[in-house]
């Protein structure tokens, strides 16, 4: 490789490297936008009423946007093999073998998305008296519904980079709260594109509310799932889990067992309540485990990317030598 090539390379890892996280955060809407946004447009000139639900979107087009969806995954392993190589990337996709953590992490997770959902529906129920049907013979929708969330959708596309790759790197410089606020502003502006058809983030059209609410609701999310990422060792198999259940059991609830005359109305009233009661829950967390870790057990002081030997100056180096402009966050 020519010396005038390697210069260029390295210039170009430098700027990546300068900046991980927030290289990582345009990237990755780079490359999920830039999936999303041309399809959304080009579809909506020829038939802007494909758009008035997920449902009514070609598979091409469905086959596209979940190719769009991996785009943080892909920002991960881009980052993460400039900063550290194979080696980099090997670490970046450990957190998924993390699951020696206690079976109470496991459990954890459904007490928690199912009492804050059936609380929120309950209220909405209490509050303003609506009639409601509830048919149990559709329980095996919470499996499927899960998997179905888990592995076709967000959940196994976005968590190997939101808390593999930035939650760690962005706590090496402040709070895991502050991170996790963070880290929850851009997971809910890298859906924006999403938002705009119905069905596919969320089961309603996009609004001025309902986008607050969904904001709120990521956030709050971000930071639970910080919590739970802190106290089990940096598991994104755990973050992964949390991310699955949350999406599929308020579905299988609102959409599956209990049956709404008016589901766009219960679904925008319960999801308020469940949003509430997210943040009931942070802010009891915040109290109990304190701001700095979101955990009683210090984190520990590993970097989890493997970063490369400290660059030389250029002028020193023979055109022969391999420089590593890998500058760690």
């Amino acid at each position: 490789m020519s010396f005038r090539r390697r210069r260029a390379l390295m210039a170009k890892s430098s700027i990546l490297t300068r900046k991980p996280v927030l290289s990582f955060f345009l990237l990755s809407l780079t490359i999920s936008w830039g999936i999303w946004i041309p399809i959304e447009v080009y579809y909506y000139l020829q038939n802007p009423s494909i758009f008035s639900s997920a449902a009514n979107l070609p598979p091409p087009v469905l086959i596209l946007a979940f190719i769009g969806i991996f785009g943080p995954t892909f920002s991960a392993l881009i980052m993460a093999g400039v900063q550290g190589g194979r080696s980099g990337i090997r670490k970046l996709l450990s957190g998924w073998k993390i699951w020696r953590v206690g079976i109470r992490w496991y459990v954890v997770i459904p007490i928690i998305l199912v009492t804050t959902t059936l609380a929120a529906i309950e209220l909405y129920i209490g509050f303003f008296t609506v009639s409601y049907q509830i048919n149990m013979s559709l329980w095996y929708m919470f499996f499927l519904d899960f998997l179905t969330s888990g592995f076709m959708g967000g959940p196994i596309a976005e968590e190997t980079g939101w808390r593999g790759y930035a939650l760690p790197r962005m706590m090496k410089t402040q709070s895991a709260l502050n991170s996790s606020l963070i880290l929850g502003v851009m997971w809910a502006l890298w859906h924006l594109p999403g938002l705009l058809v119905p069905g596919f983030v969320v089961p309603v059209p996009l609004e001025p509310l309902v986008f607050v609410n969904f904001l709120l609701d990521v956030i709050s999310l971000s930071i639970l799932m910080a919590w739970l990422f802190n106290n089990t060792q940096g598991s994104v198999l755990i973050a992964f889990l949390f991310h699955a259940a949350h999406n599929s059991i308020g579905a299988t609830l609102m959409l599956s067992i209990f049956n709404f005359g008016d589901f766009v109305t219960a679904y925008l009233v319960t999801h308020w309540f469940v949003v509430g009661l997210q943040w009931v829950l942070v802010i009891l967390l915040i109290v109990f485990f304190g701001s700095t870790h979101l955990s009683r057990k210090p984190e520990e002081d590993s970097d989890p990317m493997p970063t490369r030997s400290a660059p030389r100056n250029i002028t020193q180096s023979t055109s022969s030598e391999m420089v590593h402009l890998v500058t760690p966050y």
